[in-house]
């Protein structure tokens, strides 16, 4: 791995992140790095579809991009790996649109910038910096503290609001949003430390939230943020994303915008305030708040548009006192899909484009395929541990118990709608069931805060949500923990010297077809029989050798210490290696 100091003085410089996911592999970031498209780690991680460019030793004649990729082996995503582009005058920090913050280059753009041969290098950028590597410096550093203090912030969060909601009801609703204020705030203020964090996170939304107790406040002021909201996510994209509540860039998988973290959060105070005086100002909060979650220029986040326009609708129906049927609920779903497409319509229209516009413009097959995709990657990412499973099942119950205990009013019976939306349409339902748990249980108060009767059962409610997600937290010691190679019941079981052989990056240099394999930096290892009797060896012993010292035997044309040594691997790993190479059939 190269410093982007070395080149800073020559070339624009960054960093990018090689997958998407909470783990990555050398392979992977070499697939998506060539074909210039990401695929989730739990879907696999590696792209298979047209390779673009190739990498190269040698340095282009108008360009070189000099890109550093993860270590052999499944690795945590939580590492970003410098690039640098070196030619045609271009000089400071390079930019994607792809993520929005100067310095974050997506992996996924750089073949696509390569591909030109030219001194054009879009989707990619470049943004004046006089002291570049600096600004890298301190952007990584950033990200590696909210990284570290994301999942506990949510901790304080759930803690903080469920223990306001119980105080008082405005000031329990108002902190959903007032949570969201604070973040933002002490990323302005460049706070990165974990305990300043975590305490600023729980008081400043303290601070914010106690105006709730003047009920009539509450809606004007959650109003009042969204715009504020929506100013931010267009006019500081990175305030943002350097959030501790905001986007995800440091696992590639959110860099801009809503995530459905913010989008549960804020449904809670958007339908409080929705429902708060009358048709025009529903409209006027209805309309805010569309913009905020679902405009391109803000983020784009089409299930969350969908999820909001869903509960809206909802809430609509049931201010008018109209009688729930059947048909009055299909004529609400199809009114969510007609307001999502037109609003993407729109969007568009005015020049607008994002991942939402692009699938919604590729007609219903693009758009199905990718709810199937969600809703395989939800079903993943609940059964990849024991922890999210019980965290997921923990909110799970607490809605279930609110839907069934509890006196429902027009906003709860909303937020489930919304919530049951959104289990269908986004792909983190661990996220949605404990915090969308938590907006119902502010509106059950927001509610219901003249009911003695139901003080209790609430603090039981939260007491009990609160065990499950200690228990959950001590389970997974806060941190996220390589996913296995294969997801048992849910991927078909590779031989294990298919996928060291994948795993260990040796695709992307060699061909071989039982792999379906195409590299050629290294030799053709549908050969390897050939290579034997060159070197008159057997099979498995030249090839035992070629693994723990690719300098024994060198095929013509091809130069010495470009292979790495693979003698670090357990005498397991490299006879089912060996076994793969020379039996692919058995191995």
């Amino acid at each position: 791995m190269f410093a982007p100091a070395a080149y800073a003085g020559r070339g624009a410089v960054g960093f990018i992140v090689p997958g998407v996911g909470t783990t990555v592999t050398r392979a992977s970031a070499l697939a998506s790095l060539e074909r210039g498209e990401v695929v989730h780690a739990l879907l696999g991680g590696t792209p298979h579809g047209k390779v673009l460019v190739r990498p190269s030793p040698r340095d282009g004649s108008l360009l070189t991009f000099y890109v550093a990729l993860p270590p052999q082996g499944r690795t945590p995503n939580t590492t970003r790996y410098p690039i640098a582009v070196v030619g045609c005058g271009l000089h400071g920090l390079l930019t994607s649109t792809a993520t929005r913050i100067p310095g974050l280059v997506s992996i996924a753009d750089v073949a696509h910038a390569a591909r030109h041969g030219t001194c054009r290098i879009a989707p990619l950028g470049t943004k004046a910096d006089a002291n570049a590597a600096t600004t890298l410096r301190s952007l990584d550093r950033r990200l590696v503290h909210m990284s570290a203090a994301r999942g506990w912030a949510v901790v304080a969060v759930l803690v903080t609001v469920g223990a306001l909601s119980l105080a008082a009801a405005g000031p329990g609703v108002l902190a959903c949003a007032a949570a969201v204020a604070a973040s933002l705030l002490l990323a302005a203020a460049g706070v990165e430390g974990f305990w300043p964090l975590l305490l600023g996170v729980s008081a400043i939304t303290v601070a914010f939230a106690v105006v709730g107790v003047r009920r009539r406040l509450v809606p004007p002021l959650v109003l009042g943020f969204l715009v504020v909201l929506l100013v931010v996510l267009i006019a500081d994209t990175q305030l943002n994303s350097l959030a501790v509540l905001g986007a995800r860039p440091d696992g590639g998988g959110r860099f801009y915008g809503i995530t459905n973290q913010l989008e549960t959060l804020l449904l809670a105070p958007v339908l409080a305030a929705a429902a708060a005086d009358g048709l025009p100002w529903f409209a006027c909060v209805s309309t805010v708040a569309l913009v905020t979650v679902g405009w391109s220029h803000a983020g784009a986040d089409g299930g969350g548009l969908l999820v909001y326009a869903a509960a809206l609708g909802f809430l609509a129906l049931r201010l008018r006192g109209a009688r729930l049927t059947p048909v009055r609920l299909a004529l609400v779903v199809g009114a969510a899909v007609v307001v999502t497409l037109a609003l993407v319509g729109l969007d568009a229209a005015l020049g607008g484009s994002s991942h939402v516009t692009h699938a919604v413009g590729t007609g219903p097959g693009s758009l199905f395929g990718d709810l199937g995709r969600r809703l395989h990657l939800s079903y993943l990412s609940i059964t990849v541990s024991w922890g999210k499973a019980l965290e997921f099942l923990g909110g799970l119950a607490a809605l279930v118990i609110i839907a069934v205990r509890f006196r429902r009013g027009p906003t709860v019976e909303a937020m489930l709608v919304g919530l049951a939306v959104s289990f269908l349409v986004n792909d983190t339902p661990v996220d949605i069931a404990f915090l969308g748990g938590l907006g119902c249980w502010t509106l059950v108060r927001w509610e219901s805060v003249d009911s003695r009767a139901m003080r209790r059962a609430p603090a039981a409610l939260f007491a009990a949500c609160l065990l499950v997600l200690v228990v959950a937290a001590c389970g997974s010691q806060g941190t996220t923990h390589a996913l296995p190679e294969t997801v048992i019941g849910t991927v078909q079981q590779e031989a294990p010297g298919k996928a060291l052989f994948t795993s260990n990056g040796c695709s992307g240099c060699h061909t071989y077809q039982p792999a379906a394999a195409t590299g050629k930096i290294g030799p053709d290892l549908d050969k390897l029989s050939t290579y034997a009797k060159r070197a008159n060896q057997p099979l498995p012993k030249f090839v035992h050798q070629s693994i723990v010292d690719p300098n024994a035997y060198v095929e013509k044309g091809y130069p010495k210490g470009v292979m790495p040594s693979f003698k670090q691997l357990s005498a397991s790993d490299i006879t089912a290696l060996v076994a793969f190479l020379t039996k692919p059939s058995t191995g």
